[in-house]
């Protein structure tokens, strides 16, 4: 396929749409654990693949439109909030500025722990207790924090199998979507 501004530029939009729908799935349907205090799902992939391989307003569209058609489509009765999908689309700009292109394990580590302490600690746990929390912030907060330590570690670890430089499935992805993008 000979490759072209057209050609690049249809990929990025078949492909961001793919790791929205994959987002979706990976968030709403198929998390581990979903409470208020713990949540454990693994949407953070396909943002992270976005942020990776496409850049920030990719994986800031994976993220935010994941969270929004996710949640329209499988909120049980919670309903659609607006600042998680503001929370998501900031979780990956960060990623995206730290990994497109040029990932390493620090540069993992970082925007990792600042997306926990931003988007999961102090945004998710504002926009949950604003809507439904009797307790207040700072219990809120701290029932979280046990929840961001774990999902942290386990970001981490998967971020640096699947993306960091040394990793053979980013080598072979590099190799895969070298003539596309």
């Amino acid at each position: 396929m000979k490759k072209s501004k057209n050609n690049n530029q249809l990929f990025k939009i078949v492909l961001t749409s793919l790791l929205i729908a994959m987002n979706v799935v990976l968030e709403k349907l198929l998390n581990l654990q979903k409470t208020f205090e713990l949540d454990i799902s693994f949407g953070f992939i396909a943002v992270a693949f976005a942020a990776v391989f496409l850049g920030t307003p990719y994986a800031a569209a994976v993220g935010g439109l994941g969270d929004l058609i996710g949640t329209l489509l499988f909120s049980m009765g919670l309903g659609y909030f607006p600042g998680f999908t503001a929370t998501n689309c900031i979780y990956g700009m960060v990623l995206a500025e730290f990994l497109y292109r040029k990932t390493s394990v620090i540069k993992i580590v970082l925007a990792v722990i600042i997306n926990k302490i931003t988007c999961t600690l102090l945004l998710n746990t504002l926009w949950i207790s604003l809507m439904y929390s009797d307790k207040g912030y700072l219990p809120l907060l701290i029932t979280r924090l046990p929840q961001a330590a774990i999902m942290t570690v386990v970001e981490i670890v998967v971020l640096i199998l699947l993306f960091s430089n040394k990793s053979k499935i980013r080598t072979t992805l590099d190799k895969s979507l070298k003539k596309f993008i």
